[in-house]
């Protein structure tokens, strides 16, 4: 592994190994571009910049307060880091979309997470986030 490789390794283990799981925010951000793009399976609509990131960020912990994300491999290319992942956590508050609202249900979720990102001049430039979607919502006790 180049020296470029393992910097962009560490920037994507420091953001969602590290502050992910102390809901640093801050620091959080920090590993994220200003133009950062976020595409996740349950969003409708790509995240476009670290404002919208962080509003993702906010409202995940108060939906699932005690989310996890345990990164158990990572690999690097070039500006490509490849994280492998076990997410879990509770959902504790609701799920607030365009359509109105999903109540809490109370219940746990544990799923395998895939996160795929580009590294550029140091930050995370993007980041594409793949799950069974169908599995978390059975998890969760949500009908698709």
């Amino acid at each position: 592994m180049t020296q470029v490789e393992k910097s962009a390794v560490e920037i994507v283990r420091k953001a969602w190994g590290e502050a992910f799981n102390k809901r640093d925010g801050d620091a959080f951000l920090k590993q994220h571009s200003e133009n950062v793009i976020l595409c996740d399976p349950t969003l409708p609509e790509p995240l476009r910049n670290r404002a919208e990131l962080a509003s993702w960020f906010t409202s995940l912990f108060e939906m699932f307060p005690d989310c996890k994300m345990q990164v158990v491999r990572v690999y690097g290319l070039g500006d490509w880091v490849t994280a492998e992942c076990v997410e879990s956590g509770t959902m504790k508050g609701p799920i607030k979309h365009a359509g109105g609202e999903v109540q809490a249900t109370g219940k746990s979720y544990k799923i395998g997470t895939i996160l795929v990102s580009r590294v550029h001049e140091g930050e995370i430039a993007e980041v594409r986030v793949f799950y069974d979607a169908l599995d978390l919502m059975a998890q969760l006790g949500l009908k698709p």
